[in-house]
């Protein structure tokens, strides 16, 4: 069965558009208070236990700045 391991944001190439959290219907992401590299508000992963592992904000992602990282059998896999 799949997990949730972590969801990354890459701070070298977010730049706060926060289209991960439009397009999340499990209210997993928030705004967050840390920037990236490009001074940008980065989004968090508020509430990590509702992520269905659908992938929509890292497909929608346009910088592909965000990862779900899933556990699979005790093994982390992107």
């Amino acid at each position: 069965m799949k997990t949730l391991e972590r969801i990354d944001i890459d701070r070298r190439f977010c730049k706060g558009c926060l289209l991960c959290r439009e397009v999340c219907q499990y209210e997993v992401l928030e705004p967050g208070k840390e920037r990236s590299d490009l001074d940008h508000l980065m989004p968090w992963p508020a509430r990590p236990e509702n992520c269905k592992l659908c992938r929509l904000c890292e497909l929608n992602c346009p910088d592909m700045a965000i990862s779900v990282v899933v556990k699979e059998g005790g093994k982390g896999t992107t």
